[in-house]
């Protein structure tokens, strides 16, 4: 649909089209940016949403393939480097860039609970309530070969967690070009009313020519 959409609007700066309904123009500037001033003759206007779309969209696209790859680059990294499986959840990833093993993980969570659970509440079923929850267990077991390979994950991690951003950024500049050309089309396509101005020339008594202009809004 968006292609041929965007053939049109390359016709239209070659061929005239017939008037179209008004809400036809703001639901084609919605679809393709600058496609309704194009077909309104503001050519400059249209070229330039036009373009700034096919940039948005083209950003869009790669840094959504950028997300992907450095997600599985981080996930086939632990992999190698940690000893985990591919289909970790990302919460999961999140503790392996905190800690070196889930040991030291289990160690951290032991400590907490022991002094909220034993010493400040005291309330051992919780305390072994939290532990089940919370502590990895043997088959989730991981250790990073060296804090140099856990900081070539984190590395990953943040390379990924800018792309997702960027996409985002880039989602956003499509979604407002949309909006300021669907707002842009409304005003072009409005028909001028035959009431909104007047223009008359008439004679002053000293004989002086006067041009009275209103224009009413």
């Amino acid at each position: 649909m968006k292609p041929i959409l965007i053939i049109l609007c390359l016709l239209a700066l070659v061929f005239p089209i017939a008037a179209l309904p008004r809400i036809t123009y703001p639901a084609m500037s919605a679809l393709v940016p600058g496609s309704a001033e194009l077909v309104l003759g503001k050519h400059t206007r249209g070229g330039v949403m036009l373009a700034a779309d096919l940039v948005s969209v083209l950003a869009w696209t790669s840094y959504k393939q950028d997300v992907k790859d450095f997600t599985n680059r981080y996930k086939r990294y632990a992999n190698i480097y940690a000893g985990t499986d591919l289909n970790r959840p990302d919460w999961q990833y999140q503790h392996m860039q905190s800690y070196l093993s889930s040991d030291d993980f289990n160690d951290y969570q032991e400590m907490r609970a022991r002094n909220y659970y034993l010493i400040y509440t005291y309330d051992p079923a919780a305390y072994d309530a939290y532990l089940a929850r919370n502590l990895y267990t043997e088959d989730e077991a991981w250790h990073w070969q060296s804090p140099e390979h856990q900081k070539e994950f984190k590395s990953l991690r943040r390379q990924r967690q800018k792309s997702a951003q960027y996409q985002t950024l880039a989602l956003g500049a499509l979604l407002l070009n949309r909006a300021i050309s669907t707002v842009d089309a409304l005003f072009l396509s409005r028909k001028p009313s035959s009431s909104s101005h007047t223009m008359h020339i008439g004679i002053n008594e000293d004989n002086t020519m006067m041009l009275q202009y209103t224009l009413e809004f």
